[in-house]
């Protein structure tokens, strides 16, 4: 199936009726450049790859895909996410990275169950305060994106272990970083940093702070824990 969608796209509408039992379809690599609405037929998906494409838009039909966990839509032509991907409960892995996005939906914070968020390259500008409303996020990527600012709201993410926020250009970090419990890992390659959240060096999980090309030093405490990395 996956080369004949290649070579005429609409035949999804009839193979979402003849193959809707598919619990997981790849579409990655062929050339797509539309996706239909009838993708939407697809409701038993649990894993669904369309990466490496140059799809610019996803139908607002994705969001019928509410037993989907797995989602990939990196490296395509994608500038905006559309609202219905909030329906996605139960999601846990979503890779949007490599397309020029410049922000995202505030409907990305009712994605309760995903675990891990990957939007590297994504021309993001801003994050939504929604974003907090990430429960279950353990992993966030965020390198090469244009961010200036985190919002405070980033500080609810209470599972979060492994924060990706190299090749950035942040200046600060909000204070709320440092109510993150379980926050493991902390990239801070590549930013024109001026200071740290006071509390940083109170994270009890925190394993590793890169501070690589930012000319910034190690909060007091740090580096006696051997996490830091400066060179």
């Amino acid at each position: 199936m996956r080369d004949a969608v290649a070579r005429e796209p609409s035949l999804l509408e009839a193979a979402a009726t003849q193959f809707a039992e598919f619990d997981r379809l790849f579409l990655h690599e062929i050339g797509l450049e539309v996706l239909p609405e009838a993708i939407g037929g697809f409701t038993r998906l649990k894993t669904l790859d369309l990466g490496h494409n140059r799809i610019n838009a996803l139908p607002d039909s994705i969001g019928a895909l509410r037993e989907l966990e797995v989602l990939y839509v990196h490296e395509n032509r994608l500038t905006q996410l559309p609202d219905s991907l909030g329906e996605l409960t139960a999601l846990t892995y979503l890779n949007a990275g490599e397309n020029p996005l410049t922000q995202l939906p505030e409907a990305i914070g009712r994605m309760r169950s995903l675990i891990e968020l990957r939007l590297l390259h994504a021309g993001l500008k801003e994050l939504p305060a929604a974003i907090g409303g990430l429960a279950s996020l353990r992993e966030l990527h965020l390198r090469g994106n244009p961010l200036t600012a985190l919002p405070e709201a980033i500080g609810e993410l209470s599972e979060l272990r492994h924060l990706d926020l190299r090749e950035n250009r942040l200046t600060a970090l909000p204070d709320a970083m440092a109510r993150l419990p379980r926050l493991r890992c902390l990239d801070l390659r590549a930013n024109p940093l001026q200071r740290l959240p006071p509390g940083l060096a109170e994270l009890p999980a925190l394993e590793k702070l890169d501070l690589r090309w930012t000319g910034l030093a190690p909060p007091p405490g740090l580096r006696e824990r051997g996490c830091v990395v400066l060179s």
